[in-house]
């Protein structure tokens, strides 16, 4: 007797966001063009996320300064911090949960720490307090930039509740409790109140 034919299993169904993000200006921050460029979309949903492969970037220090002054880079990646210049550096953090101290070393010496805590990281020199990298560590893979128009999508997203967060360098993040059903479009507005990274 032959076996009973069995039904493929249906693929899972995906979901869509887009929409426009605008940025507006306070008091006598002002907003450039080139901000726009800087600004991410990223979901992270309460099930089904998928988080990207951790790599390995680096963060020169060099004319006493971070370059570049910003990094998205995926949780648990590694960044090497070379120094370039004549000088010592001490590159550190003291973001809440995401701490460490790389300690004084000189030209042509590199040290590296890796981003295992989701969320913005603030990286500083204790030699040179003016310098400063943003690292934004990212726990899933669902992320889009902004284009020239302040649009955005998220493609291939799991159907069900989840947090869709917006972030500028110049901005404090937001985020947004959302339910993913299919096609849905959400339009946000930062205002941005800080000095732009690395001038």
């Amino acid at each position: 007797m032959a076996p009973a034919p069995t039904a493929e299993a249906a693929p899972a169904q995906r979901g869509t966001l887009s929409g426009r993000i605008e940025l507006a200006s306070s008091g006598r921050t002002k907003v450039e063009p080139r901000d726009l460029g800087d600004t991410l979309v990223y979901f992270v949903p309460d099930q089904g996320n998928v988080r990207a492969k951790p790599g390995r970037y680096t963060i020169y220090t060099q004319g006493k300064a971070f370059d570049p002054p910003l990094l998205v880079i995926p949780q648990g990646s590694t960044v090497s911090f070379p120094n370039n210049d004549p000088v010592r550096h001490n590159v550190f953090s003291a973001t809440p949960g995401s701490s460490f101290d790389l300690g004084f070393y000189g030209e042509g010496e590199a040290r590296e720490h890796v981003f295992d805590q989701p969320g913005l990281v603030v990286v500083n020199c204790n030699v040179h307090h003016v310098m400063q990298v943003q690292v934004m560590v990212l726990p899933t893979a669902f992320r889009s930039n902004v284009d020239a128009q302040g649009r955005y999508q998220l493609k291939d997203l799991p159907l069900g509740r989840g947090t869709l967060y917006v972030w500028n360098p110049r901005a404090n993040l937001l985020s947004q409790s959302i339910a993913v059903t299919g096609r849905g479009s959400v339009d946000r507005k930062l205002v941005l109140t800080k000095p732009r990274v690395g001038g």
